[in-house]
C-alpha cells in the first residue's frame, strides 16, 4: 500500500503470528525485492485487547518505530473496508488512534496532541540549548522541534534544497545523536500561506516520498509561527502528491488525503 507515495508491506498477522528476523525485514523492505519492491516501513498487524488491531512499525532499516501516519491511514481504510463502520482504531507503540470520518474519498486519520517538551520528543537537552548546537552543526536556521510519536524537527526555508542536499543534510541531523538520542526525521519546508512545499528526510528510511507524522509536525510547526494557520494542504516534491493537516479545537492534528493498495500477494520469507 502507499498513501501519498509513502509505501508499505503489510502482513496480516491477526490469525498467525508472524516474527521477522532483522534479515528478514532488510529482504522484504528492499527495494532490490523483485516482489514486494521495497518500502519505507514495514507494517505488521495482529490482534490487539484494546483496538480493532496494533500495528507493529519497522522502518526499512529494521528499526521499530512507534507511529507513522500514513501508514495509520492506510490501515485505518483495510479496517473501514472489512468492518464497514467508523471510527476504527489502530493501537501503536505510541497511542492508540482512530481512523474517525471520510471526507471526499479519503478517511481522516486522528493522530493525536503533538508533544513539545524537550523530554517528550526527544531531545537530549532544553529547546534553547538545542536550537543553538543544530544551528551551529547544519547552519539552518530556526529549527522547529515537536513529537507526533515519533521525533521530528523542521526547517522553513525560502527555498527547499534539492535531492543530493538534503540527502546530505538529513542523513547528518538524523544521526545528530549528541541533540536526538533516538535519531530523528528531517523536515525542509516552504510556506505558501495555506499549501506548504515539503521534503522529508524520514529516520531509517531516507529521502522519502511523503511523511504524514512530517506532513503533522509542518503544520504544528507552522501554527507556532502563525496560530492563525489551523490548517494546510502539504505537497510532497518526491511524489507530486499531497495530505490535508488540521489543527482541531481541542488541539489533536487530523490527517487525510491519498491512499491507494497496490497489490496482494504471498511470498516465502
Amino acid at each position: 500500500m502507499n498513501g501519498a507515495g509513502n509505501d508499505f508491506v503489510v502482513i496480516d498477522a491477526r490469525n498467525n503470528t508472524v516474527s521477522l528476523s532483522l534479515e528478514q525485514i532488510h529482504k522484504l523492505s528492499s527495494r532490490n525485492n523483485e516482489i514486494t519492491g521495497g518500502c519505507d516501513q514495514l507494517l505488521i498487524l495482529e490482534k490487539s485487547d484494546a483496538a480493532d488491531v496494533f500495528m507493529r512499525i519497522y522502518n526499512a532499516d529494521g528499526g521499530e518505530v512507534d507511529a507513522c501516519g500514513n501508514a495509520t491511514r492506510c490501515i485505518a481504510d483495510v479496517l473501514y473496508k472489512e468492518m464497514g463502520r467508523l471510527p476504527v482504531t489502530i493501537k501503536t507503540n505510541a497511542a492508540i488512534l482512530q481512523g474517525m470520518q471520510q471526507q471526499d474519498d479519503y478517511i481522516l486519520v486522528d493522530m493525536g496532541k503533538p508533544k513539545f517538551g524537550w523530554q517528550d520528543i526527544p531531545l537530549a537537552m532544553p529547546i534553547e540549548e538545542a536550537t543553538k548546537k543544530i544551528e551551529g552543526f547544519s547552519g539552518l536556521e530556526n529549527p522547529a522541534f515537536v513529537s507526533m510519536g515519533n521525533p521530528h524537527v523542521v526547517f522553513f526555508m525560502d527555498e527547499i534544497p534539492n535531492d543530493a542536499e538534503v540527502t546530505k543534510i538529513g542523513s547528518q541531523i538524523e544521526n545528530f545523536t549528541e541533540i536526538f538520542p533516538k535519531r530523528v526525521n528531517v523536515s525542509f519546508a516552504k510556506k505558501h500561506n495555506e499549501k506548504i512545499d515539503a521534503k522529508i528526510w524520514e529516520r531509517g528510511a531516507g529521502l522519502t516520498k511523503a511523511c504524514g507524522t512530517g506532513a503533522c509536525a509542518i503544520l504544528v510547526a507552522a501554527n507556532k509561527l502563525d496560530n492563525t494557520l489551523t490548517q494546510a494542504t502539504i505537497f510532497f516534491q518526491n511524489s507530486n502528491e499531497n495530505v490535508s493537516v488540521k489543527l482541531d479545537h481541542n488541539g489533536h492534528i487530523l490527517l487525510g488525503g491519498k491512499i491507494e493498495k497496490e497489490f496482494e500477494e504471498t511470498i516465502e520469507i
